[in-house]
């Protein structure tokens, strides 16, 4: 029996030809004209913001950006929850 093996199985969505993330960007600037009543000026700032994303995020980790939101944003909008308590409390109240 002959199998293929898929070459392309740990690729980032695409949506057209840009990645999910980038498609995501000029999607909220297309919104965004759209909501305002400039359509074409969206599309522009859209596009120009897609690409420099991508030519920022060129050659690095996939989740690069993630990791930087990560490090940059204060805890409570990434980890809303309240921490863990430390690993030498042993008995709780309750």
């Amino acid at each position: 029996m002959d199998f293929a093996i898929p070459s392309k199985h740990d690729e980032p969505p695409k949506m057209l030809w840009w990645d999910f993330d980038q498609a995501t960007i000029f999607m909220l600037f297309v919104v965004f004209g759209i909501l305002s009543g400039f359509l074409f000026l969206g599309v522009v700032i859209g596009v120009w913001t897609a690409r420099w994303y991508s030519k920022k995020k060129a050659g690095k980790h996939r989740y690069y950006v993630v990791h930087i939101l990560y490090w940059y944003l204060p805890s409570q909008i990434i980890f809303p929850f309240p921490p863990l308590p430390p690993s030498s409390i042993r008995e709780f109240i309750g």
